[in-house]
């Protein structure tokens, strides 16, 4: 079963480059443009590909620690700590999965449903919103508990990805561009979580010689993400 799971951590680590490479296409081609929207398409099929290869790793790693990771498990250890510790990762895992399937779908819906609402009120998407917020809040609380700084990141995030959504969804009035802001809003969130993911976990050994170098690099994304949707909303909100 390790092998299994090597084979699609390869895949999810593969597929997130690509993600991370087509965000900055379709972030400075002119909007509504063919090549904005053939690299938004292709960003947006890769970042399925995150989602999916993300929950596999973290229902093995939540249901089977000791069969995916045999190698973390040995006499030396408090393999009961090992397994805590696996979990705890495989469950931010599990929430940076929903919450970059909730932003992606979220902006691509907008894109397609514009002023009409409805779309946006589908079950499916009212749940994993749902489950976004009650992620975000369970994975805040217990960064609170252990002071987990990647968990203190990554709660808030979804919460207010998932309120913002929400919001825009059953607010009564809106603006006849306000979906342009939505749209944006929803991919620009879904690069937050992947590029502070990648330098959260795939670049953390780059960074560890400063613990505050590598903070700044986590927080970094979500700052500039944010002045960006700002930005952005100030710049087509009317």
């Amino acid at each position: 079963m390790d092998i299994v799971f090597k084979i699609i951590l390869a895949a999810h680590i593969a597929i997130g480059i690509c993600a991370l490479t087509l965000f900055w296409f379709p972030a400075f081609s002119k909007k509504g443009s063919p090549r904005h929207k053939k690299f938004g398409n292709w960003y947006s099929i890769s970042m399925y590909g995150v989602v999916i290869s993300g929950i596999l790793m973290a229902s093995l790693s939540i249901l089977i620690p000791e069969l995916v990771k045999p190698a973390a498990f040995t006499a030396d250890v408090d393999n009961s700590k090992v397994r805590e510790s696996i979990v705890r990762f495989a469950v931010l895992l599990l929430h940076l999965s929903i919450l970059t399937l909730v932003a992606v779908r979220y902006g691509k819906l907008v894109l397609t449903a514009k002023v009409d609402r409805q779309r946006l009120k589908s079950p499916f998407q009212l749940l994993i919103t749902g489950a976004l917020l009650m992620s975000g809040i369970a994975i805040f609380w217990r960064g609170m508990i252990d002071q987990h700084i990647l968990m203190l990141i990554f709660g808030p995030l979804g919460i207010f990805i998932s309120l913002t959504n929400l919001h825009f969804t059953f607010k009564r009035q809106i603006k006849p561009r306000d979906w342009l802001v939505e749209h944006l809003g929803g991919y620009i969130g879904s690069g937050i979580a992947a590029f502070t993911a990648f330098l959260s976990f795939g670049g953390r050994h780059i960074f560890a010689s400063s613990g505050y170098l590598q903070l700044a690099f986590w927080i970094a994304p979500g700052v500039i993400g944010v002045l960006f949707i700002f930005f952005l909303s100030r710049k087509y909100a009317n």
